[in-house]
């Protein structure tokens, strides 16, 4: 009984009235929502696709910037509804209190870690006789240990000429002093050491008694000044000539012989003393490459303990180092373990990848040789699915299905094989 259509109130913009058709009064009408058209609700889906999108960045500052474009949508009537928008505020406060956690978190780890650095001390650590926690860790004759050490010591002989470059003995004998805590039977150290007891020469005093020396050794004088072609200065350069004069006898006698000067002028900047350190890292000749199982021994331990990102670290020193390797089980075994080091470290899948692409090409190479590289064929097809398992799952997880699916599946045919050459060898059942 509302009367005509002239008679009805006004209504907000989204309802509208219609005869109310369940009575029987002609003139009965009634409220409701009006039908939006299939292009609003088209524009209000994409709204919040767009909304969801964002979302899923879980970055606070985007959904913020997004919330403001949403509200402005929905007063239109093309954007996500209400809720959508308060919800998506109340996401954005919580990734937000996040990060604050996380920045707390971060900001303690990195306190935490330069404490450990200051704490730490090296010279304790790499000290001859170990005390306390120093002790703790891979023993002396580690070849780890021993890389550390005689890098160690390397750098601090250069500080100790540097300071007596620059004229402070002092400094210079406490990097000697540590030298000799690190290394207490280096030669090198001891007698720098001993030098700076010993005045240095005047510029001015007479070269006779080196000349002297050297006519009596070799049948030549030296002249003067040949003493310090070296370039060192101080005690230490007084060391460093001492050197250059021994050598020159054989220099000057290899003169006689005809040698041109330009090879006699290098041979002497050969023997001088400052090249003991140079940047080359020669002496890494030194170093005992055969402990190679001791490395992995060592690497093996850190997997035990699930300590990968360590583990990884040896294996590859281990690779870069080794260049003969005892047996093709040994090499591949370092590929493989390396592999898997980088796929239980998350976020290096393309690490991971190139680590399974090389252990693979150089188990196809070794599938082309007679004899497998001295392997036998069911455990070279082993590690190759092993390998392989680990690149497809790397490419499925970089949504890249068509190469994991390749590679799975041929993990299956290579599984097919491994079963076929182990039933050829497992003994016939009796009877």
């Amino acid at each position: 009984g509302g009367g005509s259509s002239k008679d009805l109130p006004s209504l907000p913009l989204e309802y509208e009235w219609v005869k109310d058709v369940a009575e029987k009064n002609e003139n009965s009408w009634i409220a409701i929502r009006k039908k939006m058209p299939k292009a609003a609700i088209d524009a209000i889906r994409r709204a919040t696709v767009k909304l969801q999108d964002v979302l899923y960045t879980r970055n606070p500052r985007l959904v913020r910037e997004h919330i403001e474009v949403a509200i402005e949508e929905n007063r239109a009537g093309e954007g996500p509804s209400g809720k959508a928008i308060r919800e998506s505020g109340e996401f954005a406060d919580k990734l937000e209190a996040y990060e604050k956690e996380r920045e707390t978190e971060r900001e303690k780890e990195l306190e935490e870690a330069r404490q450990e650095i200051e704490d730490y001390d090296l010279d304790a650590a790499l000290a001859a006789t170990r005390t306390g926690i120093a002790q703790t860790g891979f023993g002396r004759g580690h070849p780890l240990e021993r890389t550390k050490r005689r890098l160690f010591v390397k750098v601090l002989l250069r500080r100790a000429r540097a300071f007596d470059a620059l004229g402070d003995k002092e400094a210079c004998a406490a990097e000697l002093q540590r030298v000799l805590r690190a290394e207490p039977q280096n030669a090198e150290g001891k007698q720098l050491l001993a030098a700076l007891a010993v005045p240095p020469p005047s510029a001015s005093s007479p070269s006779a008694p080196a000349s002297a020396e050297a006519s009596a050794a070799g049948g030549a004088a030296v002249a003067p000044g040949t003493a310090g072609a070296s370039g060192a200065s101080g005690a230490l350069g007084a060391v460093a000539a001492a050197v250059a004069s021994a050598a020159m006898p054989a220099l000057l006698g290899a003169a006689a012989g005809g040698e041109a000067f330009s090879d006699r002028k290098t041979k002497a900047k050969a023997s001088a003393a400052d090249d003991d350190l140079d940047d080359d890292d020669d002496d890494d000749e030194g170093v005992d490459h055969s402990s190679t199982s001791q490395l992995l021994s060592a690497a093996g331990e850190y997997m035990r303990k699930n300590d990968y990102q360590g583990a990884l670290e040896i294996y590859g020193y281990a690779k870069n180092r080794t260049k003969v390797w005892d047996s093709a089980l040994t090499e591949l075994k370092v590929l493989s373990n390396r592999s898997l080091c980088l796929q239980r470290c998350r976020g290096r899948l393309p690490e991971l990848i190139a680590a399974c692409n090389e252990a693979l090409t150089r188990m196809a190479a070794l599938k082309r040789e007679p004899d497998f590289g001295g392997m036998s064929e069911e455990m070279l097809l082993k590690m190759q699915s092993a390998c392989l398992s680990r690149r497809g799952n790397a490419y499925m997880q970089q949504r890249k299905a068509e190469e994991g699916n390749r590679d799975l599946a041929e993990v299956r045919t290579l599984l097919a094989r491994v079963e076929a050459l182990e039933a050829q060898t497992r003994p016939a059942l009796a009877g």
